[in-house]
């Protein structure tokens, strides 16, 4: 895995995109949430964008249990010294591992939301226990993409972000389309916060 880090805070230029996130040039009004209960956002919070991460989420969670249905597909296929009974059983099962993994793998994918507004990072997860996690980006210390070597390839990757210490424990926005744009909205946006903040706090 490699982690990428901007020098000196520099950010790289580009937008964050995702299929349910729409692309903003900076300095452009806040968006109105499409995807999140309007009733996670404290009063006069506005969202900069939300995006869900990309299909590749449903493969890569699904894959470890698929995996293992499809051994029991091949085998049924292959080995043919197996009685019939044992060979079909193998392969419905094997179908039916997939298939439900798979799906259970999508509704993890429809439940999974990446928020960030003018003041908090949010996100929403969960299939049937909806949770959300959230911090407030003054408490943000750190914040960086990784990505594995399969990542990089199909390009996506993973924004971590560490906490000040006491706060909300770090979070991870996992497998976003082009992670080193939306990375970089997140810290153009943490620095017109923190500026807003110290305008406050000077007047």
């Amino acid at each position: 895995m490699v982690a990428e880090q901007p020098e000196n805070g520099a950010m790289a230029e580009g937008h964050p995109m995702s299929g349910s996130a729409p692309d903003r040039a900076d300095g452009e009004a806040p968006v109105r949430s499409r995807i999140i209960s309007p009733s996670l956002l404290l009063p006069a919070e506005a969202v900069v964008f939300e995006l869900k991460p990309s299909l590749w989420y449903v493969v890569i969670v699904s894959l470890p249990i698929a995996a293992a249905g499809v051994a029991l597909v091949l085998l049924a296929c292959f080995m043919e010294e197996l009685a019939y009974v044992w060979r079909h059983s193998a392969l419905v099962l094997g179908i039916w591992i997939v298939g439900v993994r798979v799906a259970v793998g999508f509704l993890e994918w429809l439940g999974r939301t990446y928020v960030l507004t003018d003041r908090r990072i949010l996100k929403q997860h969960g299939v049937l226990n909806v949770r959300v996690e959230c911090a407030g980006l003054e408490e943000i210390q750190t914040t960086f993409v990784a990505q594995a070597a399969f990542q990089r390839a199909v390009g996506i990757g993973t924004v971590f972000f560490r906490c000040a210490a006491g706060a909300t424990d770090a979070q991870a926005w996992e497998h976003v389309r082009r992670p080193k744009d939306v990375h970089a909205h997140i810290i153009a946006q943490i620095e017109r916060w923190k500026r807003a903040r110290a305008n406050r706090q000077g007047e």
